[in-house]
């Protein structure tokens, strides 16, 4: 009986931590992002994308994207896609919240 609970224990364990590994790998700094544009930087020419600043932290993005988007707007990166939440000076409405 203690050999059964221990074997139970132990596979317990073993898959709570391929969990936890799954879930900190599919969780990183640019699995998801959302916040205002502080800054963009000048894109260098021999570069395919520019960089913006968010929450402190420098994101590449597209040129289209980069083109698109202004200092002050709401952003919104779900892993995929760079999308515009809200523009700069115009005020939320609830259906335009993440």
């Amino acid at each position: 009986m203690i050999r059964g609970r221990t074997v139970t224990t132990l596979l317990f364990v073993a898959l709570l931590s391929l969990l936890a590994a799954d879930i900190s790998v599919g969780c990183g700094s640019q699995a998801y992002v959302y916040g205002p544009v502080t800054q963009k930087y000048s894109p260098v020419p021999s570069e395919p994308n520019a960089q913006i600043l968010i929450n402190g932290q420098a994101y590449e993005v597209p040129m289209s994207f980069y083109n698109k988007v202004q200092v002050g707007d709401v952003v919104r990166f779900n892993g995929r896609v760079w999308s515009v939440v809200q523009q700069r000076g115009v005020p939320v409405t609830p259906t335009s919240l993440p």
